[in-house]
C-alpha cells in the first residue's frame, strides 16, 4: 500500500504521530522542519522512544540495543544517515549469515540469490512491467558475492539518539511518553483518546504495526483486527569472548532459537553479551531455565563456547507487535486526508522510500 498523503496539499495545523520508531521519528522531523507552523504531537505507550529499536543499560552501565536488529544494504539510506543525521556507519568485519545445520550462507548472498530468482521469474513469465518494480526495490542487487551491510559503531542507539537530537531541535514537536492511545475516531478530523484525555488533530500518522483497540470511522464503529507477534530476546552474558566471532546468525532449523547477535561491540568489548531471539511458541511452552539451557547447548554444538564458559541470562526483553489486518488497513486507507499509514517493516528500506518521496537523496548517493 503506497502512502497517499501529500504534505503540501493540505492546510494542516495539528498533526499526531502514533509511535516513535525510527521511520516515524524521521517523518515527523522532516514534516516539522519544512512546515514550522504545524504543531506535531508524538505519542508512545513506552517510557522511551525508538519503538522496537529501544535500548537498555547493560550490567556495567553501557547502553545496548534490545533486539537482534540488522540493516538491509541500501546505500542511499546509508548515505543520508551518515551525511544528514551524523551517524558514522561501519562495515561488519564478519558478515551476518543464515545457518542450517553445518550450512552457512551469507545474509547478503542470500539476498542476491533472491534478486536473481525474482529477475528470472519475471523474465520467464514475460511480465515486463514488473522489471520497473524490481528496479525500484532497494534490496534488489545482482552482486555474485553479495553486498556489505553497514551499522553504527555502537549499535542502533546511535541512530535513535541522532533522531532524538533532531526532534529536540524543533520547537513545534512534542513527545508524550507512557501514553497509550485507546480509541480512534475519524470524521472530518481525527479524535484520539486515552484513559485520561482526548485530543483532536487534522491528520494522524501511524504504522502498520500500531495497536488499535477501538476504531470509529464516519460515526460507524468497526472492530479493528490485528495479529499479535511477541518478539522475545534473552540478554545473555558470558564470562569470556566467544571461541568463534559472529555478528548475526539466523538459525533456520532450530525450534527454539530464531537468531543470535553478538552485541559485545556495543560495550567496546568491555562485556561479552549476546542477544538471542526466542520463538514465541517455545517461550509459551517452556520455562526460561530450560530455554537458557538450550541456548547453552546450541552455542556448544556450534563450537561458539565450551564447558569452561559461564553463561547467564541477564534479562528477557519482550516487544509485542500488532500487525493490522488487511481489512482494517483498507478501511483506514479510505481517509487519506486524515490518516497516513507508514510501512516500517525494514528500517533502511523504509528510509529509502520516505527519502525518495521527499526528494532528499544526494545526487551521488
Amino acid at each position: 500500500m503506497k502512502e497517499p498523503f501529500d504534505d503540501s496539499r493540505l492546510n494542516l495545523q495539528e498533526v499526531a504521530f502514533i509511535g516513535t520508531g525510527p521511520l516515524t521519528l524521521l517523518k515527523a522531523y522532516l514534516l516539522a522542519k519544512s512546515n514550522p507552523d504545524i504543531n506535531i504531537t508524538m505519542f508512545d505507550s513506552s517510557d522511551q522512544i525508538g519503538g522496537a529499536w529501544y535500548s537498555d543499560i547493560s550490567p556495567r552501565g553501557n547502553e545496548i540495543e534490545c533486539g537482534c536488529h540488522i540493516w538491509s544494504h541500501v546505500p542511499k539510506a546509508y548515505r543520508y544517515i551518515e551525511k544528514e543525521l551524523g551517524v558514522k556507519l561501519y562495515k561488519w568485519d564478519i558478515k551476518p549469515i543464515f545457518v542450517k545445520g553445518n550450512l552457512k550462507v551469507g545474509y547478503p548472498l542470500k539476498l542476491s540469490l533472491h534478486s536473481y530468482k525474482a529477475f528470472f521469474k519475471t523474465l520467464l513469465t514475460f511480465n515486463w512491467k514488473h522489471f520497473k518494480v524490481l528496479a525500484q526495490d532497494p534490496e534488489i542487487n545482482y552482486s555474485l558475492f553479495g553486498k556489505t551491510n553497514l551499522y553504527p559503531k555502537l549499535g542502533s542507539p546511535e541512530l535513535i539518539k541522532a533522531l532524538k537530537d533532531r526532534i529536540d531541535s524543533l520547537p513545534n514537536i512534542s513527545i508524550k511518553l507512557n501514553t497509550q492511545i485507546e480509541a480512534f475516531a475519524v470524521n472530518e478530523k481525527v479524535q484520539l483518546q486515552n484513559n485520561l484525555e482526548s485530543y483532536e488533530f487534522d491528520h494522524v500518522f501511524f504504522t502498520y504495526v500500531s495497536h488499535i483497540k477501538s476504531l470509529t470511522l464516519s460515526n460507524q464503529e468497526i472492530k479493528p483486527e490485528s495479529t499479535q507477534v511477541d518478539y522475545i530476546h534473552f540478554l545473555i552474558s558470558l564470562d569470556k569472548p566467544l571461541l568463534k566471532a559472529l555478528s548475526y546468525w539466523r538459525l533456520l532449523d532450530d525450534k527454539i532459537i530464531h537468531r543470535i547477535t553478538d552485541i559485545s561491540y556495543q560495550t567496546k568489548f568491555a562485556e561479552n553479551l549476546l542477544l538471542v531471539g526466542i520463538k514465541g511458541t517455545a517461550y509459551d511452552k517452556e520455562k526460561e531455565a530450560t530455554l537458557v539451557d538450550h541456548v547453552a547447548s546450541v552455542l556448544k554444538n556450534k563450537k561458539l563456547i565450551n564447558s569452561t564458559f559461564r553463561i547467564e541470562k541477564i534479562k528477557t526483553h519482550i516487544f509485542p507487535t500488532y500487525y493490522l489486518a488487511k481489512d482494517t488497513l483498507q478501511a483506514l486507507a479510505k481517509y487519506p486526508d486524515q490518516i497516513t499509514l507508514l510501512h516500517t517493516t525494514d528500517l533502511t528500506c523504509g528510509f529509502y522510500f520516505l527519502l525518495e518521496k521527499e526528494k532528499l537523496f544526494f545526487k551521488n548517493a
